[in-house]
C-alpha cells in the first residue's frame, strides 16, 4: 500500500472514530429512543415557601434552615418554571415528593395537632397545584409521623380525596425508626390502597459525625450519611418482616437503593459469619438467605452525577422492573438541569436492551404509580 493511501485510509477511519464519539456523548446527554412519550421522573422535589412560613411561625425557628435553599431554586417552589424545566429535558410527567419534612420542626412535629395541620396545609397546595396540570404533575402526601392515628388519616385523605400516589416518610438517627409500632397502620393502609411509599433520609447537620462535638463537618451528614440512613432504614424493615406481611408493598428508596446493592455480598457474608461463629440467629422470622428480601424494594435512578456504573449496581441486584426514573431534581446548584441530565445520561449507559431502558424511563413509573 502507498504511503498516500495509507494515510488517507487511517485518516478517514479516525475521522469517522471522531464523529462516532461525538454522537455518542450527544445521545448519552438525551432521552433515548425508548423513551417516546416522555421520562417519568418519580423522585423529584416540590414545595411551597408558605410552608417555610408556617414553620417559622409555628416552630418559633427563625429562619427556616431550608428557607434559603427554597428560595434560591425557583424550580422547586414554581410551577411554570418547572414545567419549562421539564420541556426542555424531555421529562413528561414529575411526581412531587414533599420537602420539607415536618421533623425539621422539632415543635410542630410534637404536637399533633400543628403537625396535622402543616400536613394539611403542605398537601392541599400540591394538590392544587397538580390540579392545574394533572397531565404533568402527580402528588405524593407528606405524612405527619407524630403518632398513627393522624399520620393515616392524612395518608387515605391524600391518596383517596387528592388522588395522591402515595405518601413520603423520613428515615434517619433522629427520626422515628419505620419499624416502629406507629408506622404498622400506615403499611397496612399503604397495601390497602395499592399506594406507594416513599422513604427519604433525613439527618441533620447538627447530629455530629463523632461524640463530643456539636454538629457534623463538611457536609458529611448528608453527602455520605443519608445512604447509610437509607440503608439502615431497608434493614430493619426487612428484617421486621414487612415483606412478609404485606407481599404486594411498594417502597420507594431514593439514591439508587443507597449502598444495599453496593455491599449486598459483604451483608450476607456478614449476617452468615457471626450466625455461625457466635450461635446467634438474627432476631427475625424472616426466610434465609437474608439479601434477598431487600429485591422487593422499588428504587430510583438518582446517582447525583453521570454514573453507569454504579447504577448497572444497583439494577443488576434489584430487576429491571423495579427500578424507576428519578432524578432528585431540581436539588442542585443548577435548579435541576444536572440531577435531571445525569440521572438520564446513567440510564442511557446502562447494559440493557431499549425495552428494558423504556421500562426504567416511564414503564416502570407507569405500573407502579398508576400515572397512566
Amino acid at each position: 500500500m502507498k504511503r498516500r493511501d495509507f494515510l488517507r485510509i487511517n485518516l478517514a477511519a479516525a475521522a469517522a472514530a471522531a464523529m462516532s464519539l461525538k454522537k455518542s456523548r450527544a445521545d448519552a446527554a438525551h432521552p433515548s429512543a425508548s423513551a417516546a412519550g416522555g421520562i417519568v421522573d418519580a423522585f423529584s422535589h416540590f414545595s411551597f415557601i408558605k410552608i417555610i412560613d408556617y414553620l417559622e411561625e409555628k416552630g418559633g425557628q427563625k429562619p427556616h434552615v431550608f428557607r434559603s435553599l427554597f428560595a434560591n431554586t425557583p424550580t422547586l417552589i414554581d410551577p411554570d418554571r418547572r414545567l419549562e424545566l421539564m420541556d426542555r429535558l424531555g421529562i413528561s410527567r414529575s411526581v412531587l415528593v414533599p420537602l420539607p419534612w415536618l421533623e425539621t420542626s422539632p415543635p410542630v412535629h410534637a404536637d399533633p395537632r400543628l403537625c396535622l395541620e402543616a400536613a394539611g396545609l403542605f398537601n392541599d397546595a400540591l394538590a392544587a397545584t397538580v390540579a392545574r396540570r394533572p397531565d404533568r404533575f402527580t402528588g405524593v402526601a407528606l405524612l405527619p409521623t407524630t403518632n398513627s392515628e393522624i399520620m393515616v388519616a392524612e395518608f387515605e385523605r391524600a391518596v383517596r380525596e387528592l388522588k395522591f400516589a402515595g405518601g413520603m416518610f423520613v428515615v434517619g438517627p433522629t427520626a422515628k425508626p419505620p419499624d416502629h409500632p406507629d408506622f404498622e397502620p400506615l403499611y397496612r393502609k399503604a397495601a390497602e390502597l395499592n399506594a406507594a411509599l416513599w422513604i427519604h433520609p433525613s439527618r441533620p447537620a447538627l447530629y455530629p459525625d463523632y461524640v463530643g462535638e456539636q454538629m457534623s463537618q463538611f457536609q458529611a451528614w448528608q453527602g455520605l450519611s443519608w445512604l447509610l440512613d437509607s440503608s439502615t432504614a431497608m434493614v430493619r424493615l426487612v428484617f421486621n418482616g414487612l415483606f412478609d406481611r404485606y407481599p404486594g408493598i411498594k417502597i420507594i428508596i431514593h439514591h439508587h437503593g443507597a449502598l444495599i446493592p453496593l455491599f449486598a455480598q459483604r451483608l450476607q457474608y456478614g449476617w452468615d459469619y457471626f450466625e455461625q461463629n457466635t450461635g446467634v440467629r438474627q432476631p427475625t422470622a424472616i426466610s434465609r438467605p437474608y439479601i434477598e428480601h431487600f429485591k422487593k424494594f422499588y428504587i430510583d435512578t438518582a446517582t447525583q452525577g453521570n454514573e453507569p456504573l454504579l447504577l448497572q449496581m444497583a439494577l443488576n441486584f434489584f430487576g429491571v422492573e423495579r427500578v424507576l426514573f428519578g432524578s432528585d431534581c431540581p436539588m442542585d446548584a443548577t435548579a435541576g438541569v444536572a440531577f435531571t441530565t445525569d440521572a438520564i445520561r446513567s440510564v442511557n449507559g446502562l447494559q440493557v436492551t431499549e425495552a428494558e431502558r423504556a421500562l426504567i424511563f416511564r414503564g416502570n413509573a407507569t405500573r407502579v404509580l398508576k400515572t397512566g
